[in-house]
């Protein structure tokens, strides 16, 4: 009876043995606000052999798309659905649970920024943290602890831990957890870098000081050049020249420059870290004998951030040090997302391109550094996940109604490259908050920055979509607009300041961190990140509730040339009793005639003046900058 019972059970483990064995385990990695072209596989100075590697023994897509944000991108990932349909997970049905229930050991380290915990949603293990950022240094975020495993509450770290480190060697602890049990694995390895605050070590920070004193349109060309040689992006790919929100290199004191080659260094320094980190998982798939049948998938979850620090404490901030700030700037942003316009948050394609490498030595081994460039959407992993485990995605969920799947799987397209470029995903419908709203079908794109007029492309003659055709073709513009705003009203469940309708004049970049610290503000001349602006020019800002000037004596509004950062050019500290007191409108006509191609920064004190009665924040060309560029000289004065 004993023999009997003995051989039964060893029957048993070698049948779920080999079931493992034959499902393909899947190591998700995704990176947390890299650049389009950051890795070196994709053009980038940064040292990414672990990603390359990936690379040359996989396939690159160049043509795959993510959402404005890392929450949106993720809800996309998990539910095959845009954000907006899924509605915050009620109509969708996570697909770990469809691994989960194929047997799976399913595991996720590091960030979730998704609904509930992710054990609810068919995750059997949780390290790391349920919001959108952490210190990589400390674990915390707002001051509070963030780190827990499962549904533990959050507890402090130890002193030598380190986000990226820390994750990985999770992930690997259960991978091995997944052999000890027989089951095949789906890991998903959820980086918080690069994400601000920008925490490396100093060996990692170092070595990249020297790679940028050539600055950011300098390097900007190089990768491009590098690009093409790779056959990333080919000659139709234009680069468009930096937009008002970004400094020119040249025109920055070289004490200014200084600072922003460490600052680039610092994230160069975090991608380094990481890259190191995506080596040790993969080295340790080949130790253990998985690496063959395993798919592993990396990309990065949306573009590369805007942001610019704090001015007045970024020389302060040191990357190793555990409770520093460090940021990037616009200017990097704008080389990080070459050869794109624009950033996170918005639908540009600076804002939505990332980079996309599959490798299967056991299926696609034949293919090992292949590029395609069909057209992606993370929605579309879903059902590839679906395909691969032979499973149909159901109408219901229980008594609930589901969406269907907005992507669809990309598997056909791992196998043959000759597939038409629309083939797998054509449409994709973008929108986050009022940053970023836009729309891909066939040929053409539309987009659009914080709610300003759409911009038309058409991404087949010109995909870095550095000509808008908006006014040259109306009709097709009317075209692309109704489908969107049919899309957003009839088959989403957004919130209906999501899609109000569109201004007639366009707020630049940096709008939304405007309205962070002035949330009455409705607009100004000139516009934000505006360029061409005219020598003589008043300043004028409009809100939505009336001014006031109560308690304000001493704190001023200011204006400065980012060439002489330490010099202010004009100076004002209206008091109360101030003509526009009581108003929505305020006027400011004593400006200096200014420099022509020049750009400016206004800054000032929290409490400069109040709307509604309560004191406004400040404005520090860091975190909340407000920059515009004049012209050559030639524009009439601002209305």
């Amino acid at each position: 009876m004993m023999k009997s019972l003995l051989l039964a059970f060893v029957l048993l483990a070698l049948v779920s043995i080999a079931n493992a064995a034959s499902k393909p385990n899947i190591l998700l990695i995704i990176a947390d606000d890299l650049g389009y072209s950051d890795i070196a596989c994709f053009g980038g100075e940064i040292d990414t052999p672990s990603i390359d590697r990936l690379a040359g023994e996989g396939i690159r897509f160049t043509e795959y798309h993510v959402n404005p944000m890392c929450t949106v991108t993720r809800t996309s990932l998990f539910t095959g659905h845009t954000h907006s349909q899924s509605n915050n997970y009620k109509n969708s049905l996570p697909f770990p649970k469809f691994f989960k229930d194929a047997g799976y050991h399913t595991s996720i380290s590091g960030k979730w920024h998704q609904p509930k915990n992710p054990l609810d949603w068919g995750f059997t293990s949780f390290y790391g943290f349920l919001e959108g950022a952490i210190n990589s240094w400390t674990g915390k975020m707002a001051g509070k602890h963030r780190i827990r495993e499962g549904r533990e509450s959050p507890q402090p770290v130890a002193s030598d831990w380190y986000a990226t480190d820390a994750f990985t060697d999770h992930a690997i602890e259960e991978i091995n957890s997944a052999v000890k049990q027989g089951k095949p694995f789906f890991t998903y390895l959820s980086f918080n870098a690069p994400h601000t605050p920008l925490h490396a070590y100093k060996e990692d920070v170092v070595k990249y000081i020297d790679r940028y004193y050539a600055g950011w349109e300098t390097l900007r060309q190089q990768r491009y050049a590098r690009m093409l040689a790779m056959g990333i992006i080919d000659e139709r790919y234009k680069l468009s020249p930096p937009f008002g929100d970004v400094r020119i290199w040249d025109e920055m004191a070289p004490e200014t420059q200084r600072l922003e080659v460490g600052r680039m260094a610092s994230y160069a320094g975090m991608v380094d870290r990481m890259d190191q980190n995506i080596g040790r998982v993969l080295d340790h798939l080949d130790r253990r004998g998985l690496a063959e049948n395993t798919i592993v998938i990396f990309f990065s979850d949306n573009g590369g951030a805007y942001s610019n620090g704090n001015f007045r404490t970024d020389a302060e901030q040191i990357p190793w040090e555990r409770n520093s700030n460090p940021f990037c700037s616009n200017g990097w942003s704008y080389l990080r997302n070459t050869p794109f316009p624009r950033y996170k948050s918005s639908a540009e394609e600076g804002g939505v391109s990332a980079p996309l490498i599959v490798k299967w030595p056991k299926e696609l081994s034949n293919q090992a550094g292949a590029i395609r460039k069909q057209r992606l959407h993370v929605s579309d992993l879903y059902p590839t996940f679906l395909e691969l485990l032979g499973e149909e995605y159901p109408e219901r969920d229980g008594s609930r109604k589901l969406e269907p799947l907005y992507g669809k799987s990309m598997l056909p397209l791992w196998y043959d490259s000759s597939l038409p470029k629309y083939a797998i995903h054509d449409e994709i419908f973008w929108a986050f908050n009022t940053t970023g709203k836009g729309l891909l079908l066939g040929d053409w794109k539309i987009s659009s920055i914080s709610d300003g007029p759409w911009r038309l492309y058409n991404v087949e003659e010109d995909p870095a979509t550095s000509r808008d055709l908006s006014k040259e073709m109306p009709e097709k513009l009317a075209q692309m607009s109704q489908r969107w705003f049919d899309f957003a009203e009839n088959r989403t469940a957004m919130p209906e300041f999501w899609r109000q309708p569109l201004k007639n004049y366009q707020e630049g970049w940096g709008y939304h961190r405007i309205r962070m610290v002035m949330p009455a503000y409705i607009s100004a001349t000139p516009h934000m990140s505006e360029m061409n602006v005219p020598l003589d020019t008043d300043l004028v800002f409009n809100f939505s509730q009336p001014i006031g000037f109560e308690n304000s004596k001493g704190k001023t509004l200011r204006l400065y040339s980012t060439s002489e950062p330490g010099r202010v050019l004009w100076e004002l500290d209206p008091e109360p009793g101030h003509e526009a007191e009581g108003k929505r409108r305020i006027i400011f006509n004593d400006l200096p005639r200014l420099k022509p191609n020049t750009t400016y920064c206004l800054r000032s004190d929290a409490g400069w003046m109040t709307l509604g009665g309560k004191p406004v924040g400040p404005l520090n060309d860091g975190a909340y900058w407000f920059r515009f560029r004049t012209g050559d000289g030639s524009s009439v004065l601002a209305e």
